[in-house]
């Protein structure tokens, strides 16, 4: 057959495939046409073209190869009585004895074309859609494993710091007990504070997770304790936040990693506008009702320099080398915030970069 032959070894390209395809219809439609006519019962194997056309083509030229084969088929009805017209015989020249079997061939062959077509089409989408389904499940196979070996090297980390922390701490109380009055006896003291206390938190959160412990939030909670983290670890970035009155109290279920995960996006907010000479980062907090769920949206807009449309439904599934990094925290934070039954996505517009997430809110008194 062209059309297999075309594939295999010329072109796969559609515009190839569906020409090879509308020269096999041609030439099957002829030799029906001098063997008997749309009465020759192998007509039905002018289907097979069909079903290869929504195999291998889009579907607005598979639609046209369905087209194109039952005006073929049409065509049977018409043909004898032109070459009769031209007073030449053919085997096929139907008498009007054999018209009404030969409509009756007309009618079954476009009604099976059409439960072919349909079918095909459904088959073809299940199975596009269920590799797209596929495909996204090995990317987030993919991803937490990565988290996994993240998080070990954060476990490991956590385990070597604690002993020299604990040295410092007592180097620390001796300092403290001397006379000397230095301001590096204030400062150690309050470094050695935020460490403890990072270490502290990343336990708590370690527990929560493994625990599956879970906490309310209000969105008031979370606006403080936000701002308060970002203070310690960006204290000079210009931060403007929007927190609507209404939504002050209504909650969230989540356990303690989801702070770090929110101030993570914002960090990288700030940090994406820093490098595009902007310095002010805007967060909102907002609601949405989908589903009947009402849920708490955050928005962070920075005023970077965006990001390449082809990136943002990658962003944050998997790691990506870029001149800025390896996406780490966006990979955390998202999938973070996917355990919590929330959902982030990103935009890029004209201002910079929309980052938005979402979290279902359970109580809103």
């Amino acid at each position: 057959m062209i059309t297999l032959l075309t594939y295999k070894f010329i072109s796969k390209q559609h515009w190839a495939v569906f020409i090879a395809l509308v020269i096999d219809i041609a030439l099957g439609n002829v030799w029906v046409a001098y063997n008997g006519g749309i009465s020759n019962s192998f007509t039905s194997l002018l289907l097979i073209f069909i079903v290869i056309a929504f195999l291998l083509l889009p579907t607005a030229l598979a639609v046209a190869t369905l087209c194109i084969s039952i005006l073929g088929q049409v065509s049977q009805l018409e043909l004898p009585s032109l070459l009769q017209a031209k007073t030449v015989e053919f085997p096929h020249a139907m008498h009007p004895e054999m018209l009404q079997h030969a409509q009756g061939m007309l009618i079954g062959f476009v009604i099976a074309a059409m439960i072919i077509a349909l079918s095909m089409y459904y088959l073809k989408r299940q199975w596009l859609q269920s590799e797209k389904a596929f495909q996204a499940m090995r990317e987030r196979q993919l991803r937490d494993e990565q988290l996994l070996t993240i998080g070990a090297a954060a476990a490991q980390l956590t385990h070597d710091v604690a002993t020299p922390v604990q040295s410092l701490r007592l180097l620390n109380e001796e300092l403290q007990e001397t006379g000397v009055d230095i301001a590096l006896k204030r400062d150690f003291s309050e470094y050695l504070r935020q460490v403890e206390l990072s270490l502290t938190q990343w336990r708590e959160a370690a527990d929560d997770v493994r625990s599956k412990r879970q906490h309310l939030y209000t969105a008031g909670e979370m606006s403080v304790q936000l701002q308060q983290l970002l203070r310690v670890v960006k204290p000079d970035a210009q931060l403007h936040w929007e927190l609507p009155e209404s939504l002050r109290y209504c909650a969230i279920k989540a356990d303690r990693t989801l702070i770090p995960a929110i101030a993570n996006l914002i960090m990288n907010a700030i940090e994406a506008g820093i490098r595009n000479g902007e310095q002010e980062t805007v967060v909102t907090f907002g609601d949405y009702t989908s589903d009947g769920q009402q849920q708490l949206v955050i928005q962070i807009l920075d005023k970077g320099s965006g990001i390449h449309v082809s990136g943002e439904e990658k962003l944050g599934m998997s790691l990506s080398k870029s001149d800025t990094g390896m996406g780490v925290a966006a990979v955390i934070s998202h999938a973070t915030i996917e355990r919590l039954n929330g959902k982030v996505s990103w935009q890029s517009n004209a201002n910079g970069t929309m980052t938005q997430i979402r979290l279902p809110i359970v109580d809103n008194d």
